[in-house]
């Protein structure tokens, strides 16, 4: 094995523990911070609080604009250091361009309509994440495996977060105190994120023929990015506007946990995509996805099978008396988690490394347009789980369709798909049959059920496939490792 594939490997394992860890906080700790939200404002003023975060992340997006997505790309197309620097610059002044825009469009928002005015307060004391937004380097450190770091930052800002919430968030007021110190959490990990690119990379001053051309790039990752958005968040919408703020505060518990589910699948598919970036060929390619996708199948379908068997207590545990009655709601939701996880590596990732985005344009925005036609309907009759309904009915038709094209184009063969699915998707089940069982002879805690389904899990898991547990947990340690300078010299 050569220097340059140990190093390899041992720059992956790394990564992948970083960003593991951060990803561990970033489940732990906003569910704690909407622990004490959803007990100390109540369900109408947590409501406020998360349509008002939801009206914010609206504005972010137009900050964000793709330019994450387009700078790993742009940075492997760069002929030398100063230009890749000059991409960093690039991308920093048109974010503060759209952060103006962002600001003057969210203003506007809340105050021509009169609905939205009770959410105005939070929003506009948090408006400034829209500048800070401009400062996010991460598709900077991605580009240059700079991954590690970036998690360190993360975890920082979200225990220092979790730290203001619980001090300052003390009475059903405080809902504007609550979404300014969440949203600066993400502040502060944009602002880290630009001081390791300084420090890693450096920040050139771009050329006006620089910014367009990275403007132009982030174009087509913008428009899919605002439709997975739409696609992903246009439930709440449907849930406020019919039910108002309490409504939003009721249903926002099930959402939270379930969107608490995808930092994770992003974290993971990130390791494997600043590999897949590097990749010279189709074979290649497909070969990280493969790998990528059942890292993530080891994530989500366990996730999935629990959910269905602990997600009331979950939820009552998290958000206090009364949202265990939206169990129901959180087990249709949870199945979003899935159909996520097709369209980010394949779609975003795959699809968008060979420059083949239209196919997820029309994907989502055919999603989109069954769930928004449909969603009215769904909630009138069915109430919260009609909105789960026609959110997971808009995932899971765009995310076939990806498969679909993706399949034709001979980009992804099925078959290899199906290889996670099945190694990932029978220990699932196995779980589930622990966790049945468990439901069967008795009232279990929540904590010892849980316990008992991942313990079954990796069982069912290592039965199944053993082979690969060996070689992983090989490899493993053979990236944890070190290497020896002697088995470099013979098998190079």
């Amino acid at each position: 094995m050569s220097y340059s594939i140990m190093m390899q490997k041992k720059r992956i394992a790394w990564t992948m523990l970083a960003a593991l860890a951060s990803e561990a906080v970033n489940k732990v700790v906003p569910l704690l911070t909407m622990h004490f939200a959803a007990t100390r404002l109540g369900a109408e003023g947590f409501g406020v609080s998360q349509f008002a975060m939801w009206l914010i992340e609206w504005a972010i997006l137009l900050v964000a604009f793709g330019y994450a997505q387009s700078a790993p790309v742009a940075i492997r197309r760069a002929a030398s250091d100063l230009e890749k620097r000059q991409v960093a610059g690039a991308l920093v002044i048109n974010r503060l361009v759209h952060s103006a825009l962002a600001f003057c469009a969210l203003y506007a928002a809340t105050r021509l309509n009169q609905q939205w005015g009770v959410y105005r307060p939070a929003v506009m004391a948090s408006a400034f994440i829209l500048f800070l937004t401009a400062f996010d380097m991460s598709g900077i450190l991605i580009a240059t495996q700079r991954v590690g770091a970036y998690s360190l930052v993360t975890i920082l800002a979200k225990l220092l977060s979790l730290a203001g919430i619980w001090l300052m968030v003390r009475t059903p007021q405080d809902s504007a105190v609550y979404v300014t110190i969440s949203n600066g959490a993400n502040g502060a990990i944009c602002a880290g994120s630009l001081v390791l690119a300084a420090c890693f990379s450096g920040i050139s001053a771009p050329s006006l023929k620089q910014m367009r051309r990275i403007w132009r790039m982030s174009a087509p990752f913008a428009l899919s990015v605002v439709v997975l958005a739409m696609v992903e968040r246009f439930d709440l919408y449907l849930v406020e506007s019919t039910m108002g703020p309490e409504g939003a505060g009721w249903y926002s518990g099930p959402t939270k946990l379930m969107q608490s589910l995808v930092p994770p699948i992003v974290a993971i598919s990130t390791v494997f995509f600043s590999e897949m970036v590097r990749a010279q060929d189709d074979a290649s390619l497909r070969q990280h996805l493969r790998l990528s996708l059942l890292t993530v199948m080891m994530f989500v379908l366990p996730l999935i099978a629990g959910t269905w068997f602990t997600g009331g207590a979950i939820l009552g545990l998290v958000f206090g008396p009364g949202f265990e009655q939206q169990a129901a709601t959180l087990n249709i939701l949870v199945l979003n988690a899935l159909a996520h996880a097709f369209i980010l590596t394949i779609g975003f990732q795959t699809l968008g490394l060979r420059h083949r985005m239209r196919p997820v344009y029309l994907a989502l925005i055919a999603g989109l347009a069954c769930g928004t036609i449909a969603g009215p309907f769904l909630v009138s009759k069915f109430g919260y789980e009609g909105a789960a309904l026609a959110s997971v009915a808009s995932r899971s038709i765009a995310a076939i369709i990806i498969l679909v094209f993706a399949s034709r184009s001979g980009l992804v063969h099925l078959r290899e798909l199906s290889e996670p699915m099945w190694k990932a998707g029978i220990p699932a089940l196995g779980m589930s049959l622990v966790l049945f069982t468990l439901e069967m002879t008795g009232d279990f805690p929540i904590w010892a059920a849980i316990a008992c389904g991942a313990l079954g899990y990796i069982a069912f898991f290592v039965l199944i496939n053993l082979g690969d547990a060996v070689a992983f947990s090989k490899a493993l340690r053979a990236g944890l490792k070190s290497p020896d300078p002697q088995d470099i010299r013979r098998n190079s």
